[in-house]
């Protein structure tokens, strides 16, 4: 009987993960052995076991599919399972975007020069010049 190496990496709080296995045991019963050694591991449809590349195997696969002839060794990636779905974000986002493009402004005063000054500053500062002008002409 043959082994295989399984090295499956997980987020945080759960460190790697390495295993010697019978080249037989299926793909489901990894991601059982990986919640039996660690037991405060949340539920385990909360999870996605896959392939660092490939597609994902069968849950009958056994782990001898999964690495080729030279060498027994398989990693594994444990993902945690994004909770969402359906919610309907993209149509609140078109509907806020044509909410948003209705207040359209021309106050740029905030805005920055290609020399880095505010335009704010610079129009204070023409304002200021053209009053030096006409102060100095009467």
């Amino acid at each position: 009987m043959s082994t295989t190496t399984v090295l499956l990496s997980s987020f945080p709080p759960f460190p790697t993960l390495s295993l010697s296995l019978s080249s037989e045991t299926p793909f489901s019963k990894l991601l059982l052995l990986f919640a039996e050694k660690y037991p405060i591991f949340p539920a385990l449809d909360d999870a996605i076991l896959s392939r660092h590349s490939g597609s994902l195997p069968t849950a009958e696969t056994p782990l001898s599919a999964l690495h080729d002839a030279s060498s027994s060794l398989v990693t594994l990636r444990l993902v945690p399972r994004l909770k969402g779905g359906k919610g309907g974000f993209g149509s609140q986002l078109r509907a806020a975007g044509g909410r948003m493009s209705s207040r359209r402004t021309n106050n740029t005063d905030s805005c920055r020069d290609l020399n880095g000054r505010r335009l704010s500053t610079i129009k204070e500062a023409k304002k200021c010049a053209t009053l030096l002008l006409f102060i100095s002409h009467i």
